[in-house]
């Protein structure tokens, strides 16, 4: 009988020997603050906090980088349970930092997975604003468009699936995103928009068999209105 995969604890993560160090600096500094103050002087202060901070910015982002490449290890070996309290880890301490934003977009895929959509939503909805990967960014975007389309709000599923056509990577991702979004334009009652992108892609698509057959699949939605 398999033993239940045990679940790694913050203090376990800490015990790494950087990221020891880090925590042992800022609880110095936040212990010993007015210490320090009366030693160096109001200026002399201010001129070590903003070095403080300065680096303490760049240890958060390295802290992230940690949590966030423990936890891919834990995904590629399909440990859900661990990976994923190492992903809402990320996203709770580091979602300033861009691992920390990454860290919350895969928390928000296996939220998808479980079909959680209202807890994969908020973390969606962050990376959609402040990621900076393009793929991803397409990716989270089409996604907030499927759940407001679920939820039946049509006009935040068509501002979502703008976004990902925007993002999209290759032509022909942005082709299918853009197909998705003449779906929407139909749902909408906006028929000359769904054409619009249809005739489009009918003149750059004509010789791709896969983008054709979703084009008269829609224009079979069309002829039901």
């Amino acid at each position: 009988m398999l033993k239940p995969k045990r679940k790694i604890t913050r203090d376990e993560i800490k015990k790494d020997p950087f990221v020891e160090s880090v925590f042992e600096v800022r609880s110095y500094i936040k212990d010993n603050s007015k210490f320090i103050s009366r030693i160096v002087g109001g200026m002399a202060l201010i001129i070590l906090l903003v070095i403080f901070y300065g680096q303490s910015s760049k240890n958060n982002f390295r802290e992230a980088e940690f949590l966030l490449t423990q936890s891919s290890l834990y995904l590629d070996n399909g440990d859900i349970q661990n990976a994923k309290i190492l992903l809402q880890e990320l996203s709770d301490e580091y979602g300033g930092t861009e691992p920390g934003r990454l860290g919350g977009y895969h928390l928000a895929q296996i939220y998808l997975k479980s079909n959680n959509d209202e807890s994969a939503l908020p973390l969606l909805l962050d990376y959609s604003k402040k990621g900076k990967n393009p793929i991803l960014l397409s990716s989270a975007n089409d996604a907030v468009s499927s759940i407001y389309l679920q939820k039946n709000d049509i006009k935040s599923a068509i501002k979502y699936q703008l976004e990902s056509v925007k993002n999209s990577k290759t032509e022909k991702d942005a082709a299918f995103s853009s197909l998705k979004l003449a779906e929407l334009y139909i749902k909408d009652g906006s028929i000359k928009n769904s054409l619009d992108i249809m005739n489009e892609l009918k003149n750059q698509f004509t010789n791709d068999p896969e983008v054709m057959r979703k084009i008269d699949f829609i224009s079979g939605l069309l002829l039901d209105k």
